[in-house]
């Protein structure tokens, strides 16, 4: 439920209590007047006859009492009047009285003894009734009677109905009214800027960062509203360095891996010119033959052709160094690892041999293909294999394999998906614990000066890591070492 809803429901609930407690207590406060202006009337009415009665002499004027009486009931509030006289035991009383009117004369009687009016509220043969009654006296100030007046009720029943339905459509009104007000009031005080600023949080949960509130109020709405603007710009200040560190970031590590990359390629060098020199010293030779042989067709034909052939793997050799230094944003594409490391191999063949070292493969069948940039893994493998290589001076095996594994990155529980395993292990000097724990930092080399540039692992690393994949390393003094490298394999 909003905040809006919920204040109007309490303002509303509060609202109403209070204008009902009102409307009772008014309707309270309306039947009490209007019982007071009953009475007024018939006390008003009771003084009039005491007055007459008293100046005049009850046993002589009987005709005259009755003729009084009459005028009186001709009201259509009263119901009937009783006059009573103790000394003559003389009664008088409305024709309309037809009936018991015992406990009316007795309290007529009650009113003489005591000497005192008497109000009362009851009801004469079902008829809601109020009774006014008082002594009259004579000149001489004695009691010589009393008079009980009867008066419906019903009128002022009437009147207070009346009233009550009055009020009562006077606090609907009001309560509607008021309601209303506060329904208003509460969507556009706090319903509609609480939403502009869910619509803003939303848009800016959503990356939106140039998003603005504008709540123009000077309540504490307003400065939530500046408050969150302000965050707004801030974070957007915030992206825009992220993103220009980012890409400076960017900038340098392409750098970095291009300056391995050359340094790689200058350690290849050797290896290159005799892979290049050996199909130049064939095409030297078949160039000779060719040349002493022009009449022979068939065996021109035959050196012309060989020589096709070493020229096109000249030509391959050279697209393939060239691929490698050339420096180009990383692309994403679906290849096979195994011929990533077949090719690899190639371009390290002459550093095998010179280094006499026997190389084991070990490729899963069917293995599932990584999705990524060819060029910058081949970066990878070319530098820990090389190093492989390096580490065994005196000859040895490098064990190269390519598995598929169920496991999560850096070890967590949850997460598992499937990862292609490379595994480069060679049978080396091995590594002390201090060297393994910096082996990744950059220009950290157990090589000779000017033989390494303490970047090799470096960028590795990296390269691995927006792969969204990562490294691991084994190794104990005089067995060797052993790199893991896990990159996620694809899947279409």
């Amino acid at each position: 439920m909003k905040l809006g809803t919920k204040l109007t429901l309490s303002l509303s609930l509060i609202i109403i209590v209070v204008l009902s407690g009102y409307g009772y207590f008014h309707i309270l406060s309306r039947r009490d007047i209007l019982l007071r202006k009953m009475k007024a009337e018939v006390r008003s009415i009771g003084r009039t006859l005491k007055v007459s009665l008293e100046k005049i002499s009850l046993p002589r004027e009987m005709e005259y009492v009755q003729e009084l009486i009459d005028s009186v009931e001709e009201d259509e509030k009263t119901l009937g009047i009783i006059v009573y006289h103790p000394g003559k035991n003389l009664i008088f009383k409305s024709n309309s009285l037809e009936g018991d009117i015992e406990p009316y004369w007795d309290l007529i009687k009650r009113s003489i003894q005591e000497d005192l009016p008497y109000e009362e509220l009851g009801v004469y043969k079902k008829v809601p009734i109020f009774s006014y009654t008082f002594p009259i006296k004579d000149r001489r100030g004695r009691n010589i009677g009393g008079v009980s007046i009867l008066q419906r009720t019903s009128f002022v029943e009437d009147d207070i109905k009346k009233a009550e339905w009055s009020i009562l459509i006077t606090i609907l009104i009001m309560i509607g009214g008021t309601l209303a007000l506060v329904h208003f009031s509460a969507r556009k005080w706090i319903t509609e800027p609480i939403s502009q600023l869910m619509g803003g949080i939303k848009n800016m949960a959503k990356g939106n960062l140039q998003t603005r509130i504008e709540l123009k109020r000077g309540d504490e709405l307003s400065e939530l509203g500046h408050a969150f603007n302000q965050m707004a710009g801030d974070l957007k200040e915030a992206q825009d360095r992220i993103i220009e560190e980012a890409e400076t970031k960017l900038k340098l590590e392409r750098d970095l891996r291009q300056s391995e990359k050359l340094a790689t390629i200058g350690q290849l060098a050797s290896g290159l010119a005799h892979e290049i020199g050996t199909p130049l010293n064939i095409i030297s030779g078949r160039v000779e033959l060719a040349k002493r042989k022009l009449d022979d067709k068939e065996g021109v034909q035959k050196n012309l052709d060989i020589v096709i052939q070493q020229t096109e793997r000249i030509t391959k050799i050279i697209q393939r160094l060239l691929g490698f230094v050339r420096k180009k944003k990383p692309e994403q594409r679906n290849f096979n690892i195994t011929a990533l490391l077949e090719t690899t191999l190639d371009f390290l063949d002459h550093e095998i041999q010179k280094q006499k070292v026997k190389v084991v493969r070990e490729t899963e069948d069917h293995l599932p293909s990584v999705m990524g940039d060819p060029d910058q893994l081949q970066q990878v493998f070319l530098n820990i294999v090389l190093n492989a290589i390096q580490s065994m001076s005196g000859g040895g095996t490098l064990h190269l394999s390519a598995s598929t594994k169920v496991t999560s990155k850096e070890g967590l529980e949850d997460g598992q998906r499937r990862y292609v395993e490379v595994k480069v292990q060679d049978t080396g000097m091995g590594m002390e614990r201090e060297v393994m724990d910096n082996i990744f930092n950059p220009f950290f080399t157990t090589k000779e000066k000017d033989k390494g540039t303490g970047l090799g692992l470096t960028v590795s690393q990296g390269i691995v890591q927006d792969h969204e994949g990562w490294i691991e390393l084994e190794s104990e003094i005089g067995k060797g070492s052993l790199f893991k490298i896990y990159l996620p394999s694809y899947q279409s």
